[in-house]
């Protein structure tokens, strides 16, 4: 099993690691889209080496304005994450602190509604940066979610896994969390149900 972060985003469940002496030729790897590359050595040549430590520099960089992060997390669904992560934003914004709510769970995006933010009006903005500005449930409480970017309430997310981890990976890159409080206090992540592929 592939140290977690090592192996990429489509591969087996099962991966040894794309830098693994037996990558691409253990049986793990039979039927895996990425056996030819990680055969050949392509995941460790050193730009593959500078790209993945560009990817740590950015997600760093995008926490910079971020002192403390919650992960809501479950191996199942239908628990009360979103409920959860919800309360736990309004009770620290109704404290005084900065909150940021990042819904990273795809296809059942609900933590918005939970924290009053109505689809409609509700518009994910490019700032001068080209970072995401989150929409505002309240002055203090800033929100995240791929609802958002969605036509409608209704639309249904269908991605596989590489596409969804690109998404929740530019969620986490991407967003500028600084806003108008120069930064939050806390991010609450509501985490996908651990069911899915990502």
């Amino acid at each position: 099993m592939a140290e977690s972060g090592n192996a990429p985003s489509d591969a087996n469940a099962e991966c040894v690691g794309p830098t693994s002496e037996s990558a691409g030729k253990s049986s793990d790897c039979d039927g895996c889209p990425n056996q030819k590359a990680c055969s050949s050595g392509e995941f460790s040549s050193p730009e593959a080496k500078l790209k993945e430590q560009e990817k740590k520099r950015a997600l760093g960089r995008s926490f910079e304005n971020v002192s403390h992060v919650v992960l809501v997390l479950s191996g199942k669904g239908g628990v009360g994450k979103s409920t959860l992560a919800s309360q736990i934003c309004h009770t620290l914004a109704s404290r005084g602190f900065a909150v940021g709510l990042l819904d990273v769970d795809l296809c059942g995006p609900s933590a918005p509604r939970m924290v009053g933010v109505a689809h409609e009006g509700a518009v994910v903005h490019r700032s001068g940066s080209g970072a995401w500005t989150p929409v505002y449930a309240s002055p203090n409480l800033a929100v995240m979610s791929i609802s958002f970017l969605l036509p409608d309430s209704n639309a249904a997310v269908v991605w596989r896994g590489p596409r969804k981890n690109a998404l929740i990976e530019q969620f986490l890159t991407d967003t500028d969390w600084e806003g108008d409080t120069g930064g939050i206090d806390y991010l609450i992540i509501d985490t996908p149900p651990g069911t899915s592929d990502e």
